[in-house]
Order: structure tokens, then sequence, then C-alpha cells
């Protein structure tokens, strides 16, 4: 009958329970609370795994300040009682248009926002992807290796390192040729510095350039070579790679227990402005990790497809899969 009231039983006791707020039922003879149909169904929906979901249930949920950025659609890879791992479209509380994606975590029945990995560029986003389903084929469910490393000739895994080496030396140190806007350069302590466009080339050692590499031009191959403390790493693939940032997701474990592995998502970073500013120095040089972030784990091997799965819809959503095309 229309306007008739739920009735809804005590699992209990059978008795007839009270409701206390919307979607809340107490027991008035036993005391048991329970949530309602719609309730269920409501915290069903938000905890749905690999679907689509609005940006503000992960500022409610998990506390996303947006102070700090605007979470507009999101999509949970894994979630338990202590641990929420998802992917999430953002943009900066003053600029709407600038978005990007980021892969976040939370810790503790509170969900503290534990860290995150950030992608911005589009290219990156398909390193990344094509790293996970590398990463996919190449573990078994207990992270243990069954890839391999490409092996290559030197001739043929230094050609493109050397060809842009030998660009930029017969540009920048020879011919003191900017290779943004072919203006003159002029040189400073520690680098070179475009006065018309702003371009920085920044000299390492002996007059050797460095620079930043194209996410397109990567190998995406497998790798050990990683500034990684505190643990060793089985594989991993650098998916971006900046003068003064350098992004890879790697297979690791301790050396106190190499049984157990996981996968972990780095941001390093090393300090150029002082370069740039007090000339060279070995120790500005040095790749460290990215204070504040908080680099992302998995520790199921199955989050892996969730996760790619994910990004690809993400992906999508913010039309990065027509770049380049």
């Amino acid at each position: 009958m229309k306007g008739a009231s739920i009735i809804i039983k005590c699992p209990n006791c059978e008795a007839d329970m009270v409701l206390l707020v919307d979607g809340i039922f107490q027991c008035p003879t036993c005391k048991k609370i329970i949530k309602g149909k719609a309730e269920k169904e409501k915290e069903k929906e938000e905890e749905a795994v690999g679907e689509l979901l609005d940006g503000e249930l992960f500022h409610i949920k998990a506390n996303l300040n947006k102070k700090y950025e605007i979470c507009e659609k999101g999509i949970t890879i894994a979630k338990t009682p202590r641990r929420w791992l998802a992917a999430l479209i953002c943009h900066t509380p003053y600029l709407k248009s600038s978005k990007y994606i980021r892969i976040s975590w939370w810790k503790k029945e509170i969900y503290q926002h534990g860290g995150f990995f950030s992608i911005k560029n589009p290219d990156v986003l398909k390193n990344i992807i094509v790293t996970l389903e590398k990463i996919d084929s190449s573990f078994d469910e207990f992270w243990a290796w069954k890839g391999s490393f490409e092996k290559k000739s030197k001739e043929e895994k230094n050609v493109f390192e050397e060809e842009k080496l030998k660009i930029l030396k017969y540009r920048i140190i020879e011919n003191l040729t900017c290779p943004n806007c072919s203006k003159k350069l002029k040189k400073e302590k520690s680098h070179y510095e475009c006065p018309y466009c702003g371009e920085i080339i920044i000299l390492e050692g002996y007059n050797q350039p460095i620079f930043d590499i194209d996410p397109k031009d990567l190998p995406l191959e497998f790798s050990t070579n990683f500034p990684i403390n505190y643990y060793l790493a089985t594989a991993g693939i650098t998916v971006s790679w900046l003068m003064a940032e350098w992004k890879a997701i790697a297979v690791i474990y301790s050396n106190d227990n190499p049984n157990k592995k996981w996968l972990r998502f780095y941001t390093w970073i090393r300090d150029l402005q002082s370069l740039l500013k007090f000339g060279p120095s070995g120790a500005q040089m040095t790749w460290t990790a990215k204070k504040g972030v908080g680099s992302p784990n998995i520790y199921e091997k199955k989050e892996v497809r969730l996760l790619i799965n994910a990004l690809k819809k993400l992906e999508l959503e913010l039309g990065w899969n027509k770049t380049n095309e």
C-alpha cells in the first residue's frame, strides 16, 4: 500500500525493528542494529571495484583535500578495511582544464592518505599501461620472475643515446645553437641557456649534456638499475625520464626476506636548481625519492590487471587515447 511503513524483522529475535535514521534500523528487544536494503545497495555501489565513480565519493570517504586537488572521477582497484587503492582523474582547484591521473592509496581504518603516483602526460600513461602489461605477463601470482632481460649489442642499445649526444654536442657545445629555436645559446657555469626561448641544457661531468627524453622514445625494457633505497629490484621499467624527475615501476624485495615481493611505483628527483645556481656538485646530481609522495604498492598480483583496465578507462575518459594517432 502506498505510504505504508516498511517492516523489517530482527534476524536475532524476529521482533519488529525500529527506524533510527534513514536506512538504519534497531531492534527494541536485543538492540541489534542493521542497515536497510537501500543503504546496503548504496554502500555496495560505492565500493564497486572497476567501476567509474563520482569523484565526490573519494573526497567524502577517502578525505581527499579539495584545497589541493579536485577529484572528478575515480575507479577503485582494491579495498579492504585497512587499505584502499584507486585510480583518479583530478585537477587543481584553480585550473579545471589541467587534468591528470593519480594512482592513490589510503591506509588504516580511517583511510588516511598514504601516497600517490601522478600521471600528467598521455604518452607516459601509455608507457605505464605497456609496462604493467609486461609485468603482468612476466611474473607469476607470487611475483616470481619468469621474464627475461633483452640482450642487445652495445651498438643497438646505445644508438638512441649516441645520436642524441652527437646532435647536442654539435649544435650546443660546438656551435652554441639552441636545439629548440636555433638561436645563440649563453654559456653559464654548468649549463647552456637560451635567452630567447628559455631552453636549458644541463652539463654533467666533462661537458656531457643531459636532457629530457621523450616518453615515446623510452625503450620500456626490464632493468635493475634504479636508485632504490632499502630494497632490491627483481626487475622494473622506466616509464618517464626527465632531467630532474625519473619515474619507474619495479617488483622489489627485502634482502632479509627475498621470498616476499611486491610491486611499487617510484618517483625520484634531483636538485638541478642548486646546480644551476651554484655550479657543479656531485651531491646535487644524486637521485633521491621525492618527499611527500609515498610510493603506492601492489601486493596482490591480480590487482595489476584491474589497474590496467582502470587506466584504460580513464585514458578514454580524458581522450588521451587519441593523442598522436
